[in-house]
């Protein structure tokens, strides 16, 4: 199986087990969902594999987050050990042998979030994974911008080995229409993005990141970098 047809059954499992009502609730987002937003198919067989679902959910309070979790257990998703895996977060479930996330865009339910969920669980999108399921995506934009946001609180400034920079990289040399998605983004988020771009593009291990992604491809290096150029232009 290929990796994005792994990464459409992983996402269809977990969107099926969340049954019609929680599926309209959530949005899908992280790397499990790369694949879906790309259009270049020479990209897509480059897309990375991912272990976890990523979900974004709407709650207030951690007893709001408490009634998710026991409404998650009736449909089959377990609690997962604290001491399983130390990488994973305190709002990690299990569904089988799958880890699945539920992100709440409320940072005091669990003393942190991404500063972005709740507008890009706001403007998610709808995304066919079949002919009778459908799922709510993250937007191009708000991926690039959850993205950023969580390189900036993991990823330690290793712009080199980290799959969130990967990821958003995979996007913008998958997605040509991006540039024109991000240009027509509200005004905050395209700050946001020429922002973190352009800090990006004074860190010299970027260039290699870059070179990495185009798979030292000079043209497709080349396009890569003119359009990170231009997502910089967006904020002015």
């Amino acid at each position: 199986m290929s990796i994005p047809a792994l990464q459409k059954w992983m996402v269809g499992k977990v969107a099926e087990a969340l049954g019609p009502d929680l599926r309209e609730q959530v949005a899908f987002v992280g790397g499990c969902t790369t694949s879906f937003l790309l259009t270049d198919e020479f990209v897509l067989e480059q897309v990375r594999h991912t272990e976890d679902v990523d979900l974004i959910v709407h709650v207030m309070g951690y007893q709001g987050f408490h009634a998710l979790q026991q409404a998650l257990r009736a449909k089959g998703f377990k609690d997962m050990p604290p001491d399983l895996e130390e990488s994973a977060p305190v709002c990690a479930m299990k569904l089988g042998d799958l880890r699945v996330d539920f992100m709440p865009d409320d940072p005091q339910v669990l003393g942190f979030s991404n500063r972005w969920y709740g507008d890009a669980l706001k403007t998610a999108m709808p995304y066919k994974l079949s002919d009778y399921l459908s799922i709510r995506l993250v937007n191009p934009s708000y991926f690039l911008a959850t993205k950023l946001e969580a390189y900036k609180g993991r990823g330690k400034g290793d712009t080199l080995s980290s799959h969130d920079i990967e990821d958003l990289l995979t996007l913008i040399d998958g997605r040509e229409s991006l540039i024109n998605e991000v240009k027509a983004a509200p005004e905050e988020l395209r700050g946001y993005l020429a922002e973190e771009f352009s800090q990006l593009l004074q860190d010299p291990n970027f260039e290699y990141a870059v070179n990495s992604q185009a798979r030292g491809n000079a043209e497709r290096e080349q396009i890569l970098f003119e359009r990170i150029e231009t997502l910089t232009h967006f904020g002015h």
